[in-house]
């Protein structure tokens, strides 16, 4: 059952039984079975202020900065349900902890995709509901297959000594939730390269069937790293929701000449986590 526009009727039109079906009992029975906003009204920021005149807006800020900082919403009352998200993506609308918004910590809407939901108290104070939160974890509890002649723990992270090939360690990312979005990670370490030496890495996800799959993530992979120094290298991984009966790793594999290591610290993982 889907929304139809309400008719407007005016003085002596009659009441067909139709029409009374089609825009009274069918509308109700679709707001009873479905939450439905028009589109999202722009909003501008004005001296860190908007004023809401409905529940679903677009967040623009004030001179089309590129960023900015929401403080204060007013137009609200007891009960009112709001969703905000930025109008544009590269402007970003920093919501914060100030005035009668209680949130807790700032939340970033850099994206227009990414949404925050509130609700008014009898103060007139809002509330958080929900938002998507960019969060970014550290990880480094590496999984050695053959620590005493490969990869192996030491006080830098995980070490790869002299004349190695292909050799290939494991760092789980078992802090993930269901309704995770992976978003990108960077491998961070330092590479002693005076011949031929190459590190990789990519996110891996292992699906649960008999036996267990394993499915490779579209741009889930660093670029190669070949040089001597130090690195922070990133993967910019197409979105990947976690789901039930999935788990996730980074596989990294390295190659190491006569003379060169390889210590690798950990990887960062930036997450999108609904909260």
């Amino acid at each position: 059952m889907a929304w139809t526009a309400p008719k407007t009727w005016a003085d002596g039109n009659t009441i067909p039984e139709a029409d009374l079906n089609t825009h009274v009992r069918d509308n109700l029975l679709f707001l009873k079975e479905n939450i439905l906003l028009e589109e999202a009204d722009e909003l501008t920021i004005a001296a860190g202020a908007v004023t809401v005149t409905k529940s679903y807006h677009k967040i623009e800020n004030e001179a089309g900065a590129a960023s900015d900082y929401l403080d204060t919403i007013s137009g609200g009352s007891e009960g009112y349900v709001l969703f905000l998200r930025a109008s544009d993506t590269t402007h970003t609308v920093i919501v914060r902890n100030v005035d009668n918004i209680k949130i807790g910590t700032e939340i970033y809407l850099d994206d227009d995709n990414k949404h925050i939901a509130l609700i008014c108290d009898d103060d007139g104070d809002w509330h958080l509901l929900y938002t998507a939160r960019d969060v970014t974890f550290m990880a480094n509890a590496f999984q050695f297959p053959v620590p005493a002649t490969e990869w192996a723990p030491a006080s830098l992270g995980a070490h790869l000594p002299v004349a190695q090939t292909a050799k290939v360690t494991y760092l789980p990312l078992n802090f993930l939730k269901i309704g995770d979005v992976i978003i990108s990670y960077k491998l961070t370490g330092d590479m002693v390269v005076a011949g031929t030496t190459t590190l990789d890495c990519k996110l891996v996800r292992l699906n649960l069937a008999d036996p267990v799959t394993t499915t490779d993530i579209t741009n889930g992979g660093i670029t190669q790293l070949t040089a001597d120094g130090d690195f922070d290298s990133a993967a910019a991984v197409d979105d990947e929701t976690v789901a039930t009966d999935k788990m996730y790793y980074l596989l990294i594999t390295g190659t190491t000449d006569a003379a060169d290591t390889i210590d690798v610290m950990g990887a960062e993982v930036l997450v999108r986590r609904l909260a």
